[in-house]
């Protein structure tokens, strides 16, 4: 029964509160054993990384959005979003189209690197007033974490000093928002 209610919460908030552990000993029997441990070990230590920059990501992503769509409406994407970043976006996408996989979004910012989302941020200040207590302190950090975040994504572990920027750099976003 505390299973099913936590199932239920996790739905009704849209959000896990753990990992299905048979899904996670399935995955463990299948593919793992063929991997050498310190390859396991590391994917390990690095999977809480690489969540904390999915969510931020992501929530930069959205932050921009809600940014934009409040001060250019409907024309926010040809507005808002300066052109060579929003033609490397489309280019990005129609390639996506072409091999005939599933295109990973229809939201083309979804299309954009980080450091384009900082350019974004940077070139449309106006759009992003009172949402920062400073676009000089957003800046900085945004560019802290783009040096993070290659690692990260190019499946390279993070040294200790790494991962402890990593997480000054996520309070330093926190606070440049007022948090």
């Amino acid at each position: 029964m505390i299973e099913a209610a936590l199932d239920q919460a996790q739905a009704d908030l849209g959000m896990r509160v753990s990992e299905d552990p048979s899904i996670e000993a399935e995955i463990d029997e299948t593919y793992y054993p063929q991997f050498d441990e310190k390859y396991r070990a590391e994917a390990a230590d690095m999977a809480v990384n690489f969540r904390i920059f999915y969510c931020l990501e992501n929530s930069i992503r959205e932050l921009i959005l809600d940014a934009l769509s409040e001060e250019f409406s409907d024309e926010w994407w040809v507005e808002g979003i300066p052109e060579p970043i929003r033609l490397a976006a489309e280019k990005l996408r129609q390639k996506e189209i072409d091999t005939g996989g599933v295109p990973r979004s229809d939201n083309l910012l979804d299309y954009t690197t980080f450091g384009e989302l900082a350019q974004i941020i940077e070139q449309r200040q106006q759009a992003f007033e009172g949402k920062f207590t400073s676009l000089k302190a957003v800046n900085k950090v945004l560019w802290q974490l783009n040096m993070l975040r290659g690692p990260i994504a190019h499946c390279k572990p993070l040294a200790e000093d790494e991962v402890l920027r990593l997480h000054l750099s996520l309070r330093d976003w926190f606070r440049a928002q007022g948090e």
